[in-house]
């Protein structure tokens, strides 16, 4: 029987190897070694801080509660 597919982009944790700044606001340095939401996009890599990646997750975690919940109704 196949897998169901999964509705999330692929992603993962991981550790910068240089400094640079987050996708999503400028403003935040991710530095060498500190730990950083990656987020696939085709080919392609966004990074994001733990500052923005815990607001991401927090939004898209309120967003799969409210998908789950209408199925079930």
């Amino acid at each position: 029987m196949p897998r169901p597919k999964s509705i999330l982009q692929r992603v993962e944790i991981d550790q910068a190897q240089r400094a640079h700044n987050c996708q999503h606001n400028a403003a935040h340095r991710i530095q060498a070694g500190e730990m950083r939401l990656k987020v696939w996009d085709g080919r392609s890599a966004e990074h994001y801080c733990t500052a923005c990646a815990l607001a991401i997750v927090a939004r898209d975690r309120i967003k799969l509660q409210e998908l789950d919940e209408q199925l079930r109704a």
